[in-house]
């Protein structure tokens, strides 16, 4: 929202008030300020008579112009192609300075000598999409000569730019801001009452609704206008506030809306045809043709104003086409009426008519402002479209125009800001935020503004009265409690989680938690759960909330492969979105080079890769008993896909994604995935450490090379060398995988590591032999294998 103090002070007073001072107190104690600048940052302008303009001697599309200031007359080359004799334009004197600090300075081009500038909007930096104009500005015939041209435009303003919470509509509007400074600042406001003479020829519509949607409706008709340009003043203000001002009819009622916060519309009368204006809602799939000259197909629900017969606007979205004011339009029928706030959302978003006015009708008006901003625009009309103003308001008005009680109690603000504010105290906030209250031994019934619709409850009151004391003078002091603060233990596990595996180079994502409905099942382990849709995306991209972290860990992926990044290992703790739960879910990626190994090359990452680090996070938590199971699972390659298991319970999953899925989505890179229940793991996870005594006698580790059948799964070795050994051997891992020429087809070749520890003395070889002789006697028994 931008905000012209020119037009502010029109409410309430600036004249004590420091730029600097007016941005902080805005800042701390109204609405976030974006930024303040002025509008025109030109100097030394003023406004000049072209007495002759006659073309440069050697140049095409130069012009020598001679330029009156009322105190001299200067020679100015010009290369604009609209500049005439006989026109009122802005000149920059030499020494001037227009944005840009670019400074104006006698010279001579093409060997004739310029005095200075005739100046464009654009040169004083007003943007083009406020004016449209291709050449210089030329003023009106009255413009004062020699007079400060910034001045008589009505450029010498400052704008404040807000940045506004949905909350806050009232800030949507000059009377809104100044009630808020006038709170602030303990200052007075002077709302105006609108002051028109009326003609003696009657309102003749007839006004009514078929619709609940539409709370209220104004109507009135106004006759003999004259379309033409707005005063400059109207002009800046609108430019000013963002707004591009086209004619005075238009001008006015987009004044009106950001002053009052009240949209208008106005339709051409004789294009109306009937005095009859009736609201319905639209039929479904009939038709509309909108001021953009676009036919827009209507669902069941929307609003639509007619003329007893036909559609002539869409209620609170856009006019129609066929009732548009136009050059010639010479009577009107002016519209002020309130919405279905969420109605008009869905109108607007549905067929992508966003705009000043819907924008206000979606976040709610104040109702006492709809016959008020119909009153001030036809004063408006009177003044500066020379209208004849019908007498009477024709309307329907099914809004609550009074205010809402709230009570509360003296001792409950004080308790809440921790203030020790007295009765008086509380009296001179209220009365400086202009709400209405009474008092009865210690408990203020407030009145509620109807400007105000985000004033509900008694905590609004205490935080109104709460900014306006100035947070800054509230006491600091820490809160008390009888709780002593710290991690809960699924809390320090899951920071646990995050330090290990960034310990371990992967680096922590974090993203949307919503994906497209037809990608929700596209990752997941789990297929037997109900997504959750959204009834109002943002995008068909982002409809379904997610139930795997690693459709974003994909999107990660994708994005850095796009840009020439191929190494991508990071994690991300999501949730998986289900209708009844919301369980937490560890969700790993790695692709491409794994460590930065420059020396000797950069091993890129692999099934086994992402196994170890599952597994180093798993010993994190003293966890050794998982186990590692084949599985099938759509978009994984069949080969390279194992369910992790801990006993019979199932604690995630580790795979290749499939290479079509990877040409598909990500160019065909290799990308291994690990999914983990992070709520499993946790309940598995033994916090307490784990001591053991240091070996006071040598270990032995001895090597053997088992050749099995291919399909005999390692884990299932391991496990059973445990079985068949006794309890001084203390680790069985596989180090080395062969397949090859030198074993027989469908063989492989498992070199297995046994370390043997006792700790009562040290071991024997001959012992070691046995236990090793009894492994392979078990393991030829079970699996058919044979020492290599």
């Amino acid at each position: 929202m931008k905000i012209s103090l020119n037009w502010l002070s029109d409410y309430v007073s600036l004249k004590n008030i420091t730029n600097e001072s007016l941005m902080e107190n805005i800042i701390n104690r109204s609405a976030e300020g974006e930024a303040f600048y002025p509008l025109c940052e030109a100097t030394n302008l003023i406004i000049g008579h072209v007495v002759s303009c006659e073309a440069h001697p050697d140049a095409d599309k130069l012009s020598v112009c001679a330029v009156d200031t009322g105190k001299e007359t200067l020679q100015i080359i010009c290369g604009a192609p609209n500049v005439a004799a006989g026109q009122k334009v802005i000149v920059a004197l030499p020494g001037s300075v227009l944005p840009g600090d670019f400074k104006i300075k006698k010279t001579s081009i093409r060997g004739v000598e310029s005095n200075g500038m005739i100046c464009s909007l654009k040169e004083l930096g007003i943007e083009e999409k406020y004016h449209q104009e291709e050449g210089i500005h030329v003023l009106s015939d009255d413009a004062p000569l020699g007079a400060d041209a910034v001045e008589h435009l009505a450029f010498n303003d400052n704008i404040l730019e807000l940045d506004l919470t949905p909350n806050r509509p009232d800030l949507m509007s000059l009377h809104g801001v100044a009630y808020d400074i006038k709170a602030i600042f303990d200052t007075e406001i002077e709302i105006p009452t609108p002051n028109l003479t009326t003609s003696s020829v009657s309102n003749p519509l007839k006004i009514s609704t078929d619709t609940d949607k539409c709370m209220s409706y104004y109507g009135r008709v106004v006759d003999n206008l004259t379309i033409k340009p707005s005063p400059e003043w109207m002009r800046a203000r609108l430019i000013a506030s963002g707004i591009r001002p086209i004619n005075n009819v238009v001008d006015i009622t987009n004044y009106v809306m950001l002053e009052t916060n009240q949209p208008l519309h106005a339709f051409d009368y004789e294009k109306v045809a009937t005095d009859t204006i009736v609201v319905r809602t639209a039929k479904e799939g009939e038709t509309f043709l909108t001021l953009d000259e676009q036919k827009r197909t209507l669902k069941e629900g929307d609003i639509l104003i007619t003329n007893g017969e036909e559609p002539i606007a869409l209620g609170g979205v856009m006019g129609g086409y066929e009732t548009e004011v136009t050059e010639s339009t010479t009577s009107l029928i002016l519209e002020s009426a309130t919405f279905d706030p969420v109605t008009i959302r869905r109108t607007s978003k549905r067929l992508d008519l966003r705009s000043e006015s819907s924008n206000r009708f979606e976040k709610g008006l104040d109702p006492a402002k709809t016959r008020y901003a119909l009153e001030r625009a036809c004063e408006l009309f009177q003044k500066y479209a020379d209208a004849d103003i019908r007498s009477t308001v024709q309307y329907f008005d099914n809004n609550t125009h009074s205010a809402r009680p709230i009570a509360i109690t003296l001792e409950t603000i004080n308790g809440v800001l921790g203030t020790t504010l007295d009765t008086d105290a509380v009296k001179h906030i209220l009365n400086r935020l202009s709400f209405d209250y009474e008092t009865d031994q210690g408990t203020f019934t407030v009145y509620a503004p109807t400007r105000r619709v985000d004033i509900e409850t008694y905590q609004d009151i205490i935080e109104e009265i709460g900014r306006i004391y100035d947070y800054n003078n509230l006491e600091t002091t820490l809160p008390s409690t009888i709780s002593k603060g710290g991690l809960s233990d699924y809390q320090r596990f899951k920071r646990i989680v995050r330090d290990t595996l960034s310990g371990l180079s992967l680096e922590e994502t974090l993203n949307y938690s919503l994906v497209r409905e037809t990608e929700v099942f596209d990752l997941a382990r789990i297929k037997d759960v109900t997504p959750v849709k959204l009834a109002n995306p943002i995008s068909e991209a982002h409809d379904t909330l997610s139930i795997s972290p690693l459709n974003g860990l994909v999107e990660n992926a994708a994005y850095n492969f796009n840009r020439k990044q191929p190494a991508v290992n990071v994690f991300e703790i999501g949730k998986r979105y289900a209708k009844n739960e919301e369980p937490e879910v560890l969700g790993i990626l790695m692709s491409g080079p794994y460590r930065d190994e420059r020396w000797q090359g950069t091993p890129n990452s692999d099934f086994f890769t992402l196994k170890g680090i599952i597994e180093a996070l798993f010993k994190r938590f003293n966890i050794y008993d998982t186990t590692y199971e084949p599985f099938t699972l759509g978009n994984y390659h069949p080969h390279q896909t194992a369910l992790i298991k801990r006993g019979e319970r199932i604690i995630g999953h580790i795979g290749k994604l499939h290479p079509e899925y990877t040409r598909k989505k990500l160019s065909g890179e290799d990308i291994y995935v690990g999914e983990i229940e992070l709520e499993e793991l946790f309940h598995a996870t033994r916090f307490e450490p784990h001591y053991e005594k240091v070996l006071k006698y040598p270990s032995v580790s001895r090597d053997i090379a088992l050749v099995v059948n291919d399909d005999t799964p390692a884990g299932d070795i391991i496990k059973s060398i445990h079985e068949y050994s006794t309890s001084v051997l203390s680790e069985a891992y596989v180090f080395d995988v062969y397949q090859g020429d030198k074993l027989e087809e469908g063989n492989k070749s498992l070199a297995v590591r046994l370390r043997f520890e006792d700790k009562s003395g040290t071991l024997k070889t001959q012992t070691v032999d046995e236990i090793i002789k009894n492994i392979l006697e078990g393991l030829k028994s079970d699996y058919n294998a044979t020492l290599r």
